[in-house]
This record gives C-alpha cells, sequence and structure tokens, in this order.
C-alpha cells in the first residue's frame, strides 16, 4: 500500500524537478530572480534576455572601480560587457587617478566613426562600442551606459541596434538608481549604414560645412556619418592618412563627458589633453568650444592632423583653422549651441 504512495510521490517530484529545470516559465523565472541581484538590479529583462536566452550562466561576471568620483560597474551580459557609471559635470578626464569610465564610454574601433542611433537617445555605435549618455536635469551630472563586444561576433546593424535598445534601457534603471530626472527617447530605429569615402565636393553629413572646394588633394576622399542634433559624439574624415591609413585630418565633435574626457585639471598637457582654453592650437591640432544645451561642461570641436602632417607654419595653421570652422559653426548650429569660440 505504501509503494502505491509513494510512486506517485516520487513521479510527481520527478516531472516537477524536469519542469522547472527544463520549461521556458521556469527558465524565465530563474533568469528573473538572478538579475534581481546582479548588478545592483539594473539589467532589464527583456533586453538583455536577446543576448542570453535566459541562460544565467551568461551573467557571469560584476566589478566596481573607483577614482575621483567617478565609479562605475561592469557587467557582463553573454558576450557584452556593460560599463555604467554617474558623471559629475565638474570631473575632468586627467587626473591622479586616470581616466577611469571616461575611457570605456568613448569610441573605440579606430577609422570607424560613431554614428548616431537616434530614437530621441543622446547616444552612437561604431559595431564595437555602443553608447549612451543621459543628462540630469535635476543635478550637475550625467548616467553614462556603454557596451564593448568581449569577442569578435555578429557585428550586424540589427545586433547593433539591440545593443542600443540593451543599454538605453540599462541606462533608464541606472538614473533612477541615482536619482537622475533625465529624458528618455523612445524606439530605436533602424541604424544606417555609415556613408563610405565619397570624392565629392559637397559634404552631405557630418562633414557638411567644412570647406572642402579648391582642396582635392589635402580632403579628399570624405568620411562622414549622419548627423543627429542628439549625438554626443560627430566624426569627419578628411584625405587619405600617411601613417595609418585613416586620414589625413580627423575632425570631432564632443559633447558632455566625451569633452570633459579630453580636459585636464592643469593647463599642462596630459596624455594628449591640452584643451583647458576655449580655443587654441598647437602643433598637434587645433580646436574650439561652445556651450551646448543639456550640460554644464563646454562642448569641444578638434581637428587632428595624421602624425606625418605638420600644422607648425603659420600657413598650415591656417588651413586646419579654417577646416575646423566650417565644421564646429555647422555641429554647434545643429545642437542650438551659443557663445562658439574659435581659434585665431
Amino acid at each position: 500500500m505504501a509503494l502505491y504512495v509513494a510512486l506517485p510521490l516520487v513521479l510527481a517530484c520527478v516531472a516537477g524537478f524536469a519542469w522547472y529545470r527544463l520549461s521556458d516559465t521556469a527558465r524565465g523565472w530563474r533568469y528573473e530572480d538572478k538579475l534581481a541581484g546582479y548588478c545592483k538590479g539594473l539589467i532589464p529583462y527583456d533586453e538583455s534576455a536577446v543576448f542570453t536566452d535566459l541562460d544565467t550562466a551568461a551573467l557571469d561576471y560584476t566589478a566596481r572601480y573607483f577614482g575621483a568620483g567617478l565609479d562605475y560597474d561592469i557587467c557582463r551580459v553573454a558576450n557584452l560587457n556593460l560599463f555604467l557609471g554617474r558623471i559629475p559635470g565638474q570631473a575632468l578626464g586627467a587626473d591622479e587617478f586616470g581616466e577611469s569610465i571616461f575611457t570605456e564610454i568613448q569610441p573605440g574601433r579606430v577609422g570607424a566613426l560613431p554614428t548616431p542611433f537616434g530614437g530621441g537617445w543622446r547616444g552612437f555605435t561604431d559595431l564595437n562600442t555602443t553608447s549612451v549618455v543621459l543628462p540630469c536635469r535635476n543635478q550637475n551630472a550625467s548616467v553614462a551606459v556603454s557596451a564593448r563586444r568581449i569577442f569578435p561576433e555578429d557585428t550586424s546593424l540589427d545586433r547593433a541596434r539591440k545593443i542600443a535598445e540593451l543599454i538605453t534601457a540599462t541606462a533608464v534603471k541606472a538614473a533612477g538608481r541615482w536619482s537622475c530626472d533625465a529624458e528618455r527617447g523612445g524606439r530605436i530605429p533602424e541604424i544606417p549604414v555609415a556613408p563610405k569615402q565619397s570624392q565629392a565636393d559637397v559634404a552631405e553629413g557630418t562633414c557638411r560645412g567644412v570647406p572642402l572646394r579648391g582642396r582635392a588633394d589635402l580632403v579628399r576622399p570624405i568620411k562622414e556619418t549622419k548627423t543627429s542634433a542628439m549625438a554626443p559624439v560627430e566624426s569627419c574624415l578628411l584625405g587619405a592618412g600617411q601613417v595609418y591609413g585613416e586620414a589625413r585630418f580627423a575632425l570631432d565633435a564632443w559633447f558632455g563627458p566625451f569633452a570633459q574626457r579630453l580636459r585636464s585639471t592643469s593647463d599642462e598637457e596630459k596624455d594628449g589633453q591640452q584643451y583647458n582654453r576655449t580655443a587654441g592650437s598647437d602643433p598637434s591640432g587645433v580646436w574650439a568650444s561652445a556651450k551646448c544645451p543639456g550640460f554644464s561642461a563646454r562642448a569641444l570641436f578638434t581637428i587632428n592632423p595624421d602624425p606625418k602632417v605638420s600644422i607648425d607654419t603659420a600657413a598650415q595653421r591656417d588651413v586646419a583653422e579654417d577646416l575646423l570652422t566650417g565644421f564646429a559653426q555647422a555641429s554647434a548650429a545643429r545642437h542650438h549651441c551659443t557663445d562658439l569660440r574659435l581659434p585665431g
């Protein structure tokens, strides 16, 4: 009689265990439980499940770093490392503690231009690094989240869009953690293919405004991306580089934390950071700055030549300043910036 009672109980336990281990519903419960205590509960369920397939083993690493008030977390989601932190508006990239999260959110692929992913977000992707910044309206700070691929994998535009969805959802949860009142974007559209090199005399994207006519040997080919008034980084490459084969001149616009990264605590150049003055030039580059909505830190507009291209003479500097002026004016107008300070 006992056998007839015990056997059904055993079978029921075995069936229940099998259901708990194998069913999608149970896997979802286990995954949700893991997320609750993982990375301070900031990783979103739906957007991360796209990469983990609800496998809790794909959430296997967290770490925290500190320095100059720029503490940030690293959390692994499958084949992605997520970097997330709060960046005070007065923080600078070069100091005795090093760059910390500033290094992690910047574009990472040499020669691959940062493309804005739209949707009303201040974010970009270069198919290796994808970053978003949420400026806080109630405090002088920004929340930043970045994702980088750990191993070479799918670099399709569709995957880049899913990564953008993951980091924006993470940023929203992180903003809540730091009591940051930030404007949210909406649905992220299809990410456009970055334009290829062009021999045109007139730019249509991030190189728009740069005086190209009459300088074919100097500025061709041009390489640019689509524009966005929300892009936290913009780049325009001119001409063929002589050392790395990338470009003769690299023009960049940096906003918020991306501009803060390039400034140091003194006027002494440190790790290539010489942009403490509002505008200027030296043998390594030329820069301008402006006051732009959303951030207390002034935006930076820079032009840096290939290492084999000299701008030591006044004539060479005039050319660099002319190229930068057109770029800075167009970018500043696009971002509704004021108080543009130009070199010279």
